[in-house]
């Protein structure tokens, strides 16, 4: 595996887990919004929609994630087998979640846009930060050349 493979593929893992925390934690803080002044079946509901939304990432992320440092058509293939999956995955978990919180759907909504919001703010995470390679790594790297 070559040292710029391996700094990619940690930057994947560590943006993944970053994700997933965000993710976690606005998913709580919208179940904790929804606790105060909903009650707690809309809390609940808002923490399954919070769920969904973290499967979906995680579930995505592990079939891109074994597709890492392949070739470029198959990483593509891959990244679009597990949006369709991510896509089917999605209705089936709306469905059987609607089904359990019939009545409070817009909480469910609510919890699975705040995992969304985590995904813009990962975006603009990995803009403004790029990989977080330290100094040691890209000497030692520089070094063996």
């Amino acid at each position: 595996m070559s040292g710029e493979q391996a700094v990619s593929e940690g930057f994947f893992a560590r943006t993944i887990v970053w994700l997933l925390r965000a993710q976690a934690l606005l998913a709580g803080f919208a179940a904790l919004l929804f606790a105060l002044f909903g009650g707690v079946e809309q809390a609940l509901a808002a923490l399954a929609g919070g769920s969904i939304g973290i499967v979906l990432t995680a579930v995505s992320a592990l079939r891109v994630g074994a597709s890492l440092g392949r070739d470029v058509k198959i990483m593509i293939a891959s990244f679009y087998r597990a949006m369709a999956f991510k896509l089917v995955m999605a209705v089936i978990l709306f469905v059987i979640v609607a089904k359990w919180f019939s009545g409070y759907f817009g909480p469910v909504l609510s919890g699975y846009i705040a995992t969304v919001v985590a995904y813009w703010l990962a975006m603009w995470r990995v803009a403004h930060l790029g990989p977080d390679v330290p100094q040691t790594e890209q000497q030692g790297e520089q070094a063996g050349k």
